[in-house]
């Protein structure tokens, strides 16, 4: 039977009603032809066809489609009823779209960042190369050119490897001279990854050789926000490190992996990276490397072949490699590194978007249990006038998910507006923010999902009206229907949502305890009134020394003297930079021997000039600041923080013992000890230091502090023409106040601790409505016995303290459960807190005692009503 009849079953009805009583019509004239009486010529026209009504129904039945019919009927009904009770359908759709909207927003975000494919060619193939060496921590330290070529020349694993690393360089010949971030790649980098151009063509092999023209690939992002995506890009020349450079193509819309970068350049155009002593020199580290896998080879394989390479570093070069170091190789999947900082944060929102969902089900579940106990009459007059035990469960559960989709599309209205707030979140984890959108995946999932809901919070309520006694059509059977397993039912559901709401609170409890300790950080420096801003010197116009001291001192000058300015400060690192790596090295101290085959300490260094400590408010220890006569005319000065000088010299004042920042070649003198500073972040332990004075130390890429009188943002445009009255072509960027950079530290932990806290908070309320709507039923169907009790002489208190007795008996239950069930949840928070672990005593603690308290006022207020009954109005209803 096809569709389009079943939906034209009407026209088809009246049409064959018109026919029939044609043939009847036609009959009936010529049996009265025939000398019948008009009577008698009726009755045998309808003997001969037979009963009207018996043939439409034979030919409506042809015409339908059995479960589609039901189905329709099923939902006509459960509209019917759902109008008659608006106040139940606007609660369930509210409480549904809101656990509906939060699940398909986060998994907007999921499915953008962690689900879809990278925009390269053969993704799983594409790996990511670098070293780690146990003393200098975790993390990776990068290659040398001389590492790279081993892992080029020596590996079949790889069908191609490629390099890379990022630097910043004065661009001119755009509007204003601009600092632009460059990736230095290999000619074969974008081949590796699998990525084509959009205009123009990538880099050749010949653009890599020795005297080859310079040239230069733009992204994207920098293409449309520079030049509005002119497609005449192509061919233009720049002027970068003193060289002309020509565009030869503009990049796809890629993820900014590895960096943000806004241009790229081979290898052979970067200065630092072509120099003899960069290629030569085994220990210079500071590129890393991405490979692409052969047909059927793995990451396994790819380990194995890199540990044998190394075996043979460490055999040809042991200066370079002691064993002590623990140097080893690092291979990673490209999808794993760009996904590795969102992937816990992001599923520990969508498990605890789940839990709100499924808290929703079990009170909506609940409260639909109320409903069917009330509706026992009807249900049981459906069974006896014909109806099966499956018709009924069938017609509830088409009631839950009516209720379901209808808060499906108000949930997907509510993700696609949250899904575009959580995009600036995400970004702060992964380059992948750019490809969070709603899609089709999205709409099925959102479809999914609430189909799944209605069937988990109307099984259960369906189940029970199913199996309905015919003792409801009585009033006394209606007022029993379910009382004993209605009552255990919805105790089980009150239990289960308390240990859902446990376990949503310990995790917003826990994010909330980390938040705070984070905030009570104390960063070793006073964040307020300190501007921060690159001022990047170009490498070919600042070759010399003298050059960049003359720079700095004329900046310095001017700017202080600028009303509203405090002091002012050159540094290579701004404390809190979390956009900037890690600056440490070799440090060796005087009458401090160190075996041969031990490693040299590794310590962090900053260079910075004489107001450096007054600008952040860090307190001197001991000894004195770097001065102005601290040049390259007098000896070597550093200054060194309390973590340091308490290892190395824990009995001892460092002022005036001597280090050695060259293996030994030169010697330099401590002037003074000054307090940690938590360069790297917030989360982050203060490491050892050292400080250098800029005019004693050769450095390029510096950055301004400057401490002000008043709102600093109103004084960066009046230091930034300073400096262009000084150096026309001197970009200044990233300016910035150390207050928003404090921000943006404490920016990921804040947003998922007001996530998880509005979480527990939405469960929060739901459970006290849950266990406050349970009691208030128990006590209604229980008002005649409670009656009997005080007109036969119980007290008030004691029929409280029955009353809360029942009331809590599943709160009580729940809590255990739930405390259980946090044990192992908490553990996925582990990598995100801070000084706080997982299982802490006193957030569990706490959390089960305003569980407790909350749970106790939901059951005070039917409690109440309970000790107010009247007992003769009571007895009267029976």
């Amino acid at each position: 039977m096809s569709l389009r009849r079943f939906f034209r079953r009407r026209y088809w009805d009246a049409e064959r009603v018109q026919e029939f009583e044609t043939h009847i019509q036609n009959e009936i004239d010529d049996n009265l032809a025939r000398g019948m009486t008009r009577e008698e010529a009726r009755r045998q026209a309808y003997l001969k066809f037979g009963n009207p009504i018996r043939v439409r129904e034979e030919i409506w039945k042809m015409n339908s489609i059995a479960p589609f019919e039901n189905f329709l009927r099923d939902v006509r009904y459960a509209w019917r009823t759902l109008l008659r009770n608006p106040g139940y359908a606007l609660v369930a759709v509210l409480t549904l779209g809101l656990g509906i909207g939060a699940n398909t927003a986060i998994f907007t975000v999921i499915n953008g960042v962690l689900l879809k494919p990278l925009p390269y060619a053969q993704q799983d193939r594409i790996v990511h190369l670098d070293q780690t060496a146990a003393l200098a921590g975790p993390d990776a330290i990068g290659l040398s050119v001389q590492e790279f070529q081993d892992f080029r020349d020596q590996t079949y694993v790889f069908s191609d490897v490629a390099e890379y690393h990022s630097m910043n360089f004065t661009l001119l010949g755009t509007k204003n001279p601009e600092r632009v971030a460059t990736g230095v790649v290999s000619a074969n980098f974008f081949d590796v990854l699998g990525v084509k151009p959009v205009l123009g063509r990538l880099f050749m092999p010949a653009d890599e050789s020795k005297n080859a023209p310079p040239v230069l690939l733009l992204s994207y992002a920098y293409w449309m926000k520079e030049f509005g995506g002119d497609r005449g890009i192509v061919g233009r020349a720049f002027e970068l490190n003193d060289r002309v450079h020509t565009v030869v193509g503009v990049l796809p819309s890629l993820p900014e992996y590895p960096d943000a970068n806004e241009v790229y350049m081979p290898t052979t155009s970067c200065p630092y990276r072509a120099s003899p002593k960069m290629i030569a020199d085994r220990d210079m580290r500071m590129i890393t490397a991405y490979a692409r896998l052969k047909p059927g080879a793995d990451v396994q394989q790819a380990n194995t072949e890199l540990a044998t390479i190394f075996s043979r570093r460490a055999a040809a070069w042991p200066k370079s490699y002691p064993a002590s170091a623990g140097f080893a190789p690092q291979i990673a999947p490209v999808d794993r590194e760009l996904t590795h900082a969102a992937r816990p944060t992001f599923l520990t929102l969508l498990g605890a978007a789940g839990l709100v969902l499924l808290l929703a089900c079990a009170n909506l579940a609940n409260l639909a249990l109320s409903r069917q106990m009330r509706r026992a009459r009807e249900m049981a007059i459906r069974m006896a006038t014909g109806a099966s035990a499956w018709n009924i469960l069938r017609q509830l559960l088409t009631e839950s998910m009516l209720v379901a989709l209808a808060g499906g599309v108000l949930g997907l209205v509510i993700a696609a507006f949250g899904s575009k707030l959580l995009i600036a979140y995400a970004a702060r984890m992964t380059p992948l923010s750019g490809e969070i959108r709603v899609d089709g995946r999205v709409l099925l999932f959102g479809l999914g999902i609430s189909m799944l809901t209605g069937i988990l919070f109307g099984a259960l309520p369906g189940y029970v009206a199913s199996r309905v006694r015919m003792t409801s059509l009585t009033d006394a059977g209606e007022r029993m229907a379910g009382s004993e397993s209605g009552t255990r039912l919805r105790n089980a559901l009150v239990a289960a949502q308390v240990m859902f709401s446990f376990v949503l609170l310990m995790c917003a409890g826990l994010m909330l305890r980390s938040l705070y300790n984070l905030l009570s950080v104390d960063p070793g420096f006073k964040t307020a009134n300190v501007l921060s801003m690159q001022v990047s010197l170009n490498w070919t116009k600042y070759k010399e020394k003298p050059a960049k001291t003359a720079f700095f001192r004329q900046v310095l000058e001017r700017v202080e003297a600028l009303p509203g300015v405090d002091s002012a400060s050159f540094s290579w690192m701004v404390p809190l930079n979390s956009d900037m790596g890690r600056m440490s090295g070799d440090l060796m101290f005087e009458g401090q021997p160190i075996h041969p085959d031990q490693p040299p300490p590794q310590v962090d260094y900053e260079v910075a000039t004489p107001d450096y400590f007054h600008v952040l408010g860090v307190p001197v220890l001991a000894g004195r600041v770097f001065t102005d006569r601290d040049t390259l005319d007098t000896p070597g000065v550093a200054i060194v923080n309390e973590r340091l000088a308490k290892h190395y010299w824990p009995n001892d004042n460092p002022v005036g013992h001597r280090v050695s920042t060259d293996k030994g070649k030169t010697w330099i003198t401590v002037a003074g000890v000054v307090s940690d500073v938590h360069q790297y972040g917030l989360s982050k332990e203060a490491e050892d230091a050292i400080y250098l004075p800029v005019y004693q130390f050769d450095v390029a890429n510096t950055h301004l502090l400057l401490r002000t009188s008043r709102d600093p943002m109103r004084l960066a445009n009046q230091v930034a023409a300073v400096i262009h009255a000084i150096d026309p072509q001197q970009p200044v960027t990233d300016v910035r106040t150390l207050d928003q950079l404090r921000s943006a530290q404490l920016g990921t932990p804040k947003v998922t601790a007001i996530l998880l806290g509005l979480f527990a908070v939405v469960a929060l309320f739901i459970t006290v409505v849950g266990v406050s709507g349970t009691l208030a039923l128990s006590v209604a169907r229980r008002a005649k016995e409670i009656g009997i009790r005080i007109a036969l002489g119980a007290t008030k208190e004691r029929i409280l303290g029955n009353v809360l007795m029942r009331g809590m008996a599943p709160v009580l239950a729940g809590l255990v459960v739930g405390a259980v069930a946090a044990v192992f949840a908490t553990r996925v928070l582990a990598n995100l807190l801070f000084a706080v672990g997982p299982n802490d005593r006193l957030t569990f603690v706490g959390i089960a005692a305003l569980l407790l308290l909350v749970a106790l006022i939901g059951c005070l207020i039917p409690a109440r009503r309970a000790v107010r009954v009247d007992p003769m109005k009571a007895l009267r209803t029976e």
